[in-house]
Formats: structure tokens, sequence, C-alpha cells
């Protein structure tokens, strides 16, 4: 699951009473983001609860699914869990779980879903985590498991995390992953999220000063591109060294990044606003349409005509 891939990739969510609305949102709101970054729907997310009704949260506003849990499927499963878990670990919800654990590719114990997976006996011999508040009675409880203090922990074909935040972060992390750490970086920067390993400019994996001033100028000139040499001077480094700098922040270089920050931008006005493509064109810096639309296409695998005509179609939701 945390490897690059073009292909769309479906997770269920196993909501299971007293989430926290935050929590099921560290989940879903961070593929929406992407899905709209990107114009395409390359993450759908379905909820689901242990008797198909819609499940109360924490807060006694309700989250709708789409169907009752069943074991059996080919996707990854997310179980969201925050308060009162133990009440979750009648047999009715672990021995399904459990089966779910011999069948799913990947399954993800979110806050105190870490409880119920290792209740389960799913985390036995991996290293999980789980709320801070609740990491020494998780650890004595569960003997089996090498309990740590993280935000989050991926071991093998098990994740947990430690909150709504660290969801969130490994939310991105999965972005990165599959799509690379500019587009996450552009979901955080959407979301006006900083996740923790990232001090500066909102962006994960980012602690450099210097390449979060590039990163702004650029948002501020998406209409008329600075050359590197300028946005070089503008941080205080040589052109070569704003290059390894870049590439060591966001693991591309800064020419291919600021090129996809400007066509991302296009995608977005195409496909929510009325602009005419010329104009598109000109507003994220391109003089000639012809030049525009090569790149366009190379980026996004269509002609911008294409994504104009794609305005109904609706990507951001996994609920359907």
């Amino acid at each position: 699951m945390f490897e690059r891939d073009p292909n769309p990739l479906e997770i269920e969510i196993l909501v299971l009473p007293e989430t926290t609305l935050m929590l099921f949102a560290a989940i879903v709101e961070p593929l929406r983001a992407l899905n709209r970054v990107m114009g395409q729907e390359l993450y759908r997310w379905q909820a689901v609860s242990i008797d198909g009704a819609p499940v109360a949260t924490a807060s006694g506003v309700p989250v709708p699914v789409n169907e009752p849990f069943r074991p059996e499927g080919a996707g990854p499963l997310f179980v969201t869990a925050s308060y009162n878990v133990a009440s979750q670990f009648a047999p009715g919800v672990i021995r399904p779980l459990a089966q779910a654990g011999r069948l799913r590719p990947v399954i993800a114990g979110i806050e105190a879903g870490g409880w119920v997976l290792a209740q389960a006996g799913m985390l036995n011999g991996h290293r999980a985590t789980t709320h801070w508040e609740d990491l020494d009675a998780f650890a004595g409880r569960f003997a089996e498991i090498d309990v740590v203090a993280q935000r989050w922990v991926r071991d093998r074909r098990r994740l947990t995390t430690a909150g709504a935040a660290p969801t969130l972060d490994m939310m991105l992390d999965l972005i990165a992953a599959r799509q690379g750490r500019a587009r996450a970086s552009d979901v955080a920067r959407l979301l006006n999220y900083r996740p923790s390993e990232a001090p500066a400019g909102g962006r994960p994996g980012l602690g450099d000063p210097a390449v979060a001033k590039v990163l702004a100028l650029m948002d501020a000139h998406l209409d008329d591109p600075l050359p590197v040499a300028e946005l070089a001077r503008a941080a205080g480094l040589s052109p070569r060294h704003l290059q390894n700098r870049f590439r060591a922040a966001l693991g591309t270089a800064p020419q291919a990044h600021y090129l996809g920050l400007r066509l991302t931008a296009a995608r977005r006005l195409l496909l929510e606003t009325r602009a005419p493509v010329l104009d598109v064109a000109a507003a994220t810096g391109f003089a000639s349409p012809a030049g525009f639309a090569r790149a366009y296409r190379r980026l996004h695998g269509e002609s911008p005509s294409a994504t104009r005509h794609a305005r109904a179609r609706p990507v951001v939701s996994g609920l359907d």
C-alpha cells in the first residue's frame, strides 16, 4: 500500500461507537483533498458498521455507513475507536475482525482501534502504538505487543495510530508514498495543516526554511514563473545548492515542482471555473497554448479540454 502506484485505492473504514468525528475526518479529508488536487478519483472510501446502522460518535453526531461489516474484502481495513473501547470486545466484533485479519492485505487500528485489533490477536509480535494516555495500560494488557511511544507505526501488514493528528500524518505519508511528496505537500497546504515533523511551511518532511521561502515564492508567482536563479538568490543560495536542498526536502527538482504546482492550479481552474482554456494557460504562466497543452497532457494524461468536459463528474466523495 505504501508504494508508488497510479491505480485508485479503496479503503474500508469500520466505525465503532464513540469514535470522534475528528478521527474519522483525519482519514477521509486528506483523501478527499488529494482527489481535488489531482482532479481524479485516486482514493475511494466507504464506512461500515458492525450491524449496518449509522454509528453514534462521541459527539452524538451519527456517521452514515454504506453497509454492514464483512470480514472478506480485497482492500485495506481501518478500524476506528476512541472511547469506551472495552465495550467493543464482544465476540460479535472480535470474531469477524480476527477473520478479516487472515483475509485482508492491510488492517489499521486508528487510535483506540488498536485495542480492538490487539484483543483479536492481530498485533501479537508486532510493534504498535496507541494514544499517549493509554500507552502504559496498553502495554500492560497486551504483553505480546512491542508497544512504542510513536505517532503512528507501520509493521508489516498492521498500522496503528496514536490519535487524530497522527492519523492525518499517516494519511499524508500514504499519499507521499503513492503520489509523491510534492502532492502530499499540496494536500497539507490545502488543509492548512503542519505535520509534526515539519517545523515550517505546513509541508510533509520539510524542515528547511530556505526551501519553505522558495515554495512561498512559487505559490505567489504561478502566473509569472520566476527563474530558478532568482528563486535561489531570494533564498540566499546558489542554484546548485537550491537544487540539492529541494531534492532533500521534497524528492524532486525545483523546476519540476514549480511546473507541477502550475499545472495542478490549472486543473483546479478547469474543473472549478468557467474561465476559457487560454485564460487558464495565462493564469498559470504559459505564454504558448500549445506548450501548455503538451505540459498538461504529460502530467495529467489528458488534454485541458478533456478535463473541462469532466467538470460534472464528482471526484471528492467516497460515500456513494
